[in-house]
């Protein structure tokens, strides 16, 4: 395998962008300011609802809520849930 394919193929891994976001009080609790590139990225305004999804690894996914998605996978659990009886 060429030397620049490897390079690529490893800049792909490990480009995955980190944003560090700082824990800071909001009123009597805590919160973090997302920046302006997230809210683009998620396609989501101030005043809208976001979620924090808990990975099946540990890790954690913050996700706009989709509600055509959502009624989708429920759709999907119900049939796999009538075949499995």
């Amino acid at each position: 395998m060429p030397i620049r394919l490897v390079l690529y193929v490893w800049q792909l891994l490990w480009s995955v962008i980190m944003i560090e976001l700082k824990i800071q009080a909001v009123g009597t609790g805590v919160g973090v300011e997302l920046p302006q590139e997230v809210l683009n990225q998620l396609r989501t305004k101030k005043g809208e609802s976001i979620f924090l999804e808990n990975m099946f690894d540990g890790s954690y996914s913050l996700v706009k809520h989709d509600v055509k998605y959502a009624e989708k996978l429920m759709l999907i659990d119900g049939q796999m849930h009538e075949e499995d009886s």
